[in-house]
C-alpha cells in the first residue's frame, strides 16, 4: 500500500502541531538502492476505548512514509469515539476489526494472525511512532539478515505528549534478563522478525499485565537481539494507563512465570532474591495504600524467607 502524503489525511484537531499532526517522514524511494523491495512492516494495534490517543498513534504510523507498511487495529469493542476516529483513517489501514475479545493479549495474537509482513510491531493505542523509525528499522533487518530481533530506544510523553524522559533497552545476556524482575527490554521500541512467532510461539494470553516480559523471557533464550541506540517510539504514561493502575499485579505474574521458567535451574535464587528486593522498594512507595504495602511485604517475605533477618523488613512493617 501507497503511503499517504500528509495532505491526504484528515485535517489534525484544531491546536494540533508538529508530528504527527503537521509534519510527516521524509519519502522513502520505493525501492532500495540496489533495487531491492524494503522489508513488509506489519503494525499491530490493540485498542480499547483510547479514543483521546489513538488518532496521534494511527499518524505516527502513517506519515512514516514507509513505502512498505500493513497496519492493522485490532479493537475490543470500544464505546467511545475510537471507531469514529479509525473510519476516518480507513483507506490506509489494512484491516482492521471491532468486536469483544479476551484483553490485550488476545487482541495482539489476532492482529498477529492477520499480519503478513516481513517485521511485526506492535503498538499500543496510546504510545507512537517516531519520525522515520521504520526506515532505520527496515535497514537494519536487511543489513543484519540474521536477527530476528531489533531493539531500539523510547522516549517517555505524558498524557499532553510533551517529552519527560528516556525509556531504555539494554539487553546484555539472557541469564541476566530473566534473573531481575523489571523491564530490560521495551516491547514499545521492539521489532520482530515473523518467524520469531513460528518458532517461539505468540503472546501468552493468560497474562494480563506482564506479557510482554514474558514474551521477551522465551524470545530472547536462543534468540540474541541486535540493539541500536536509535529513538524510534515514544511511551505514552496516563492514569489510565494498565502498566501504572497494576503495577503489583503485573510483578505477581512475572513472580510466576519466573518460577515455571527457571524450575530446577541454579538461576532461580539470583532471581528470587532480585524480586524480593524489588518487593522491599515497592512497599516503600508513597502512594500505595496499608493494604498494598502488606502485599509487598508479604511477597518479598515468599520470595526470599530470610528477608525477615533483615532489619529494614521489620521497620517497614511497623512503619
Amino acid at each position: 500500500m501507497r503511503p499517504p502524503r500528509l495532505e491526504e489525511l484528515p485535517a489534525p484537531p484544531e491546536g494540533k502541531t508538529g508530528w504527527p499532526w503537521t509534519e510527516a517522514s521524509d519519502p522513502q524511494p520505493e525501492f532500495r538502492l540496489d533495487g531491492s523491495a524494503w522489508p513488509k512492516i506489519s503494525v499491530v494495534t490493540p485498542s480499547f476505548n483510547q479514543g483521546q490517543f489513538i488518532e496521534e498513534t494511527i499518524r505516527s504510523v502513517l506519515l512514516q512514509s514507509y513505502p512498505n507498511l500493513e497496519f492493522i487495529i485490532i479493537d475490543g469493542g470500544s464505546t467511545d469515539n475510537t471507531l469514529e476516529i479509525i473510519k476516518k483513517y480507513e483507506p490506509w489501514i489494512a484491516y482492521w476489526v471491532s468486536e469483544p475479545d479476551r484483553g490485550q493479549s488476545h487482541a495482539i495474537n489476532k492482529g498477529i494472525g492477520k499480519a503478513t509482513g516481513d517485521i511485526l510491531f506492535w503498538l499500543n493505542s496510546d504510545d507512537l511512532v517516531l519520525s522515520c523509525a521504520f526506515e532505520r528499522i527496515g535497514k537494519v533487518f536487511v543489513d543484519n539478515p540474521e536477527t530476528k530481533m531489533v531493539i531500539g530506544q523510547a522516549k517517555v510523553i505524558d498524557a499532553q505528549g510533551n517529552e519527560i524522559g528516556d525509556l531504555l533497552s539494554n539487553f546484555t545476556t539472557w541469564e541476566d534478563l530473566v534473573t531481575t524482575p523489571h523491564n530490560q527490554v521495551r516491547q514499545v521500541s521492539t521489532f520482530f522478525s515473523k518467524q520469531l512467532f513460528d518458532e517461539c510461539g505468540l503472546v501468552n494470553e493468560e497474562i494480563e499485565i506482564a506479557m510482554d516480559i514474558e514474551f521477551f523471557s522465551r524470545l530472547t533464550r536462543d534468540h540474541e537481539p541486535t540493539g541500536i541506540p536509535d529513538f524510534v517510539s515514544s511511551f505514552r504514561v496516563q492514569d489510565q494507563s494498565k502498566s501504572y493502575l497494576n503495577t503489583i499485579k503485573g510483578y505477581v505474574e512475572v513472580d510466576c512465570f519466573r518460577r515455571q521458567l527457571l524450575r530446577d535451574n541454579a538461576l532461580f535464587p539470583k532471581y528470587a532474591a532480585a524480586s524480593s528486593e524489588n518487593w522491599m522498594n515497592m512497599a516503600k512507595r508513597e502512594k500505595s495504600d496499608i493494604k498494598s504495602r502488606f502485599t509487598c511485604l508479604k511477597n518479598a517475605m515468599e520470595m526470599n524467607p530470610k528477608i525477615i533477618f533483615d532489619r529494614r523488613f521489620w521497620f517497614l512493617l511497623f512503619y
